[in-house]
């Protein structure tokens, strides 16, 4: 036992003194798709609004945050990309032309592909805080919908990223939904280091931006 014991640690010193990985290693270890609504036109937009919270998709009813810790630089660099694309960051949702929210999926693992039925998230506790966030501050909207086919393996540790049309034309039905425009998931092999996590979220951002030359003022 005295002989096994300084091995045992020997092995706790090299994992605490471990470094984080060589994130020009982990480039591809976030998968991203995007899509978006072929009839939007992009460049009849000019502000976007976008919360300073990631909200968590998990079993809790009540809604989860990331603190600002951990959402600051995924904000920050969504911020960027939309500026990038010559839209204006509005001061409060009322007054911005599209909104943007994020989620992380925590701990749920489904296969979305549906056309005409609900999303999976859709119903999933704590996701319903959204409808409350964008569809009801207007008095008129009930949720929002997408006008094209999603066809993703979300899976626990991703990202989604959904554009929402907070000026489209007053409903008429009291069913009427606010359209998603534009959505990005992200997703991949998660590190053990938040720090190298958040690098990959951010760079996994970065590149929904590339793949989507059609989001621009």
């Amino acid at each position: 036992m005295k002989k096994i014991l300084p091995f045992f640690l020997l092995v706790l010193l090299l994992a605490s003194c471990q470094k984080d990985p060589d994130m020009s290693k982990l480039s591809d270890d976030f998968v991203v798709f995007t899509d978006h609504n072929k009839d939007a036109n992009f460049e009849s937009f000019t502000t976007f609004y976008i919360p300073d919270s990631v909200m968590v998709i998990g079993n809790s009813e009540k809604p989860e945050f990331w603190s600002a810790t951990e959402a600051d630089d995924i904000v920050s660099t969504l911020v960027s990309g939309m500026e990038g694309r010559g839209y204006t960051r509005a001061s409060d949702k009322e007054s911005a032309d599209l909104g943007l929210q994020v989620s992380f999926v925590k701990n749920v693992n489904y296969f979305t592909n549906y056309h005409d039925n609900p999303y999976w998230w859709w119903g999933y506790p704590g996701y319903n805080w959204w409808y409350g966030y964008w569809g009801n501050w207007t008095g008129a909207w009930n949720g929002w919908y997408y006008p094209y086919p999603v066809v993703y393996s979300y899976s626990v540790g991703s990202l989604l990223v959904e554009l929402v049309n907070l000026k489209a034309p007053l409903p008429k039905s009291t069913d009427a939904k606010l359209p998603v425009l534009w959505t990005a998931y992200m997703t991949g092999l998660l590190s053990g280091s938040d720090k190298v996590n958040i690098e990959l979220s951010t760079r996994a951002i970065e590149q929904a931006f590339v793949q989507s030359p059609y989001l621009k003022k």
